[in-house]
């Protein structure tokens, strides 16, 4: 496998890609990876390793970079994380979005019309984000929050107005005792994609928390984070073959 790190412009000055290619010269499918409130992590690197290792060609764009390249904050940070997510809009991170769509489309290894975006926590919005703008074949959110109803102290708007526009099977992932993502909010997306029509699988999992799949939080849930990633990835391989 070959890590590398590219820069990209965006509207807002550069910003860093982590990209993390699995060896050969064929082009295979693709997964956007969008971080936690945290920044591009160790946890969210050895999830992009982990989902290479499957075959696909993995990116994490750094959705912090406005304040400066590396930006991470710790588990017990939020209240530092908070400050930086303030300044982030649907507007900001579409940008993004589009600046890394636009370059691993044009990668000799990646075939463009099967990249996939997942995401967790802030990311699993920004997952919704992009199916509803994006040219993805799947998306998958884990335990993103936001998509109903505003944030206090955060700059992003809800997503379910914009869920006519999804052109992609989603897969939403819940941890049932997710203090942050009331049931309602849950019920209210499935109701909403349902109305439309839209192609899309709703997983709630008993006795686990938010930030449930990340082995370094506390709310770690180990049977169930394997759960989740056995059934996140073949859902996944399913819709990208």
């Amino acid at each position: 496998m070959k890590e590398i790190k590219v820069s990209l412009g965006t509207s807002e000055g550069p910003m860093e890609l982590h990209g993390f290619i699995p060896d050969g010269p064929s082009r295979r499918p693709a997964a956007i990876v969008l971080q936690e409130a945290f920044g591009v992590n160790p946890h969210i690197k050895r999830f992009c390793r982990r989902l290479a290792e499957e075959g696909y060609a993995v990116f994490a764009p750094e959705l912090f970079h406005r304040a400066g390249p590396g930006v991470e904050f710790g588990y017990d940070e939020f209240a530092k994380a908070r400050a930086v997510l303030a300044e982030l809009t649907n507007e900001r991170i579409l940008d993004d979005l589009h600046a890394t769509h636009r370059h691993i489309s044009g990668l000799p290894n990646v075939d463009p019309g099967r990249i996939a975006a997942w995401g967790f926590c802030m990311g699993g919005w920004a997952a919704v984000l992009a199916a509803c703008r994006l040219p993805l074949a799947a998306a998958v959110s884990f335990y993103g929050g936001g998509l109903v109803r505003p944030r206090p102290g955060i700059g992003f708007t809800p997503l379910i107005d914009q869920l006519a526009s999804a052109g992609c099977p989603l897969l939403f992932v819940f941890g049932e005792q997710d203090g942050s993502i009331p049931p309602g909010d849950r019920e209210a997306v499935g109701s909403r994609l349902v109305q439309l029509g839209k192609a899309h699988e709703i997983e709630v999992y008993p006795g686990a928390g938010h930030g449930f799949f990340c082995e370094d939080r506390s709310a770690y849930h180990g049977p169930t984070a394997h759960a989740a990633w056995g059934r996140a990835s073949r859902w996944l391989a399913a819709n990208l073959r």
